[in-house]
C-alpha cells in the first residue's frame, strides 16, 4: 500500500509524478487560455503568470520536490502550456480540434516557426508580449518547487 500514499513515494517517483501532472495541468491552464482568448478576442499578457504559477502549484503540490530537476519541469511544462494556449487562440477551438482529430500534425511544426518569427517581431506589443512570457516561464521554473 506504500505506492499509493504520497508520503512514501521516492524522490525519483515524485518526479515521475510531477512530470505526469505538471503534463496534465499544462494542458488544462493552456487550453483554459486558448478559450478564453479564442472567444473574446482579445490576449491579456497576465494570463501567462497565471498559466505559469497554476502550472508550477500543481508540480509543487503533487510533486512535493526540492530538486532544480523540477523546477525544469515546471518551466518547460509551462512553455507548453503557453505554446498550446497561442495555437488554439490564433486557430478556433474548432479548428484547432479538427486539425487535431485528422491526425495531421504537420501544422504543429508550422505553428512553431510561426510562433518564433512573431516572438522575434522588434514592435512594442511583440517586446511585452514576449516579457510577460517569459515571466510565465520564469514562475513556472521558480514556483515548482517547496522552498
Amino acid at each position: 500500500m506504500k505506492i499509493y500514499n504520497a508520503r512514501y513515494l521516492d524522490n525519483n517517483q515524485r518526479f515521475i509524478v510531477a512530470i505526469i501532472t505538471g503534463f496534465i495541468a499544462a494542458i488544462l491552464f493552456g487550453s483554459l487560455y486558448g478559450l478564453i482568448t479564442s472567444f473574446i478576442h482579445v490576449s491579456f499578457s497576465a494570463m501567462f503568470v497565471a498559466v505559469g504559477y497554476g502550472v508550477a502549484s500543481v508540480i509543487k503540490y503533487f510533486g512535493k520536490g526540492v530538486h532544480t530537476r523540477f523546477m525544469v519541469v515546471g518551466a518547460i511544462m509551462t512553455t507548453f502550456a503557453i505554446f498550446l494556449g497561442d495555437m488554439m487562440s490564433i486557430y478556433s477551438v474548432p479548428k484547432f480540434a479538427s486539425l487535431l482529430l485528422s491526425g495531421n500534425f504537420s501544422f504543429i511544426g508550422i505553428f512553431f516557426v510561426a510562433w518564433l518569427r512573431s516572438m522575434a517581431s522588434a514592435d512594442v506589443s511583440g517586446i511585452l508580449s514576449l516579457a510577460f512570457r517569459l515571466i510565465g516561464i520564469y514562475i513556472g521554473y521558480t514556483q515548482s518547487v517547496i522552498l
